[in-house]
């Protein structure tokens, strides 16, 4: 097994672990560290991933090897901001602003709204790729050519939750009027 795959997979593990002993023996600072641990196994995968290019969390070296260059790097980007969302959740749990950092979310939502857009368009990316390379009509028809729409509308859907999230942060009164009147138009037939 890899060294930096091992490290990896026992800051996740134990990380889960020191969650699991945290809330059992109830140590509020063993849950934080291991809520820590687990987004410091990530953001090293993730930065594993942006600086050799190949997948992260690799148990040998010849693994994965299809999946080396752009969907590596989608992927590393993936988990460093997945990662650093869970050191920033440690942080908040440790000093106590974890209630008061998830009420202002949910007043002013736009680092949600453009941090899930984000993951939508990587995890679309990676839809829309054919890492394998597999060819034929068959295969293009019924697996490659779903995938690749099933991608683009979560790309479009990413999109669309960044310019949100911009809105939002830009404009707060106009975005919550729409947002208000939103269940209305909804309920209304065109």
């Amino acid at each position: 097994m890899r060294l930096i795959a091992f490290i990896e997979y026992s800051a996740v593990i134990i990380g889960v672990i020191a969650m699991i002993a945290g809330q059992f023996f109830a140590l509020p600072k063993g849950f934080h560290l291991g809520v820590f641990l687990i987004g410091a196994g990530l953001v090293l995968g993730g930065i594993e991933a942006m600086a050799t290019r190949r997948m992260c969390f690799r148990a040998s070296e010849d693994a994965y090897e299809a999946y080396a260059g752009a969907p590596a790097m989608i992927v590393g980007m993936m988990a460093l901001l997945v990662g650093a969302g869970v050191i920033a959740t440690a942080y908040l749990l440790a000093d106590g602003q974890w209630h008061a950092t998830l009420a202002y979310l949910a007043r002013r939502p736009a680092p949600v709204l453009v941090a899930v857009g984000l993951l939508l368009i990587g995890v679309g990316a990676l839809m829309m790729l054919n890492p394998q390379g597999r060819r034929g009509f068959a295969w293009t028809l019924l697996v490659h050519l779903p995938m690749s729409l099933a991608g683009f509308i979560l790309v479009a859907s990413g999109l669309a939750g960044i310019g949100l999230g911009a809105w939002e942060w830009l404009e707060p009164l106009a975005f919550d009027r729409f947002v208000g009147q939103l269940p209305r138009k909804l309920e209304r037939p065109f």
